[in-house]
């Protein structure tokens, strides 16, 4: 999310209902611990509709192969922490 075409398809479908509309795209940058810290970060969110339905046995085998591939995916930092890019999409519209 947050490409050129999606914000304008966005905002092209609120415009016709709003007398004003803001779209912007930021990232933030969180220096996290570990790996584990970030299957931690989004183990409270993003990731409850995959764990939900698990087992506790299920649940622990999916976060295992999840930060593996944190692990892969986000490589250390000189201190031995990770850089998580958060982006986030922001609308505001006014009627």
């Amino acid at each position: 999310m947050g490409s050129i075409d999606q914000k304008r398809v966005g905002g092209d479908l609120l415009k016709p209902a709003c007398s004003r509309i803001d779209i912007w795209h930021t990232v933030y940058n969180h220096v996290m611990e570990s790996p584990q810290a970030i299957t931690e970060w989004f183990k409270g969110s993003s990731l409850q509709p995959f764990l939900s339905p698990l087992n506790a046995a299920e649940r622990e085998q999916f976060l295992a192969a999840y930060t593996a591939k944190i692990v892969g995916a986000y490589k250390p930092r000189f201190d031995g922490k990770v850089m998580l890019r958060f982006p986030r999409l922001f609308i505001l519209a006014v009627r």
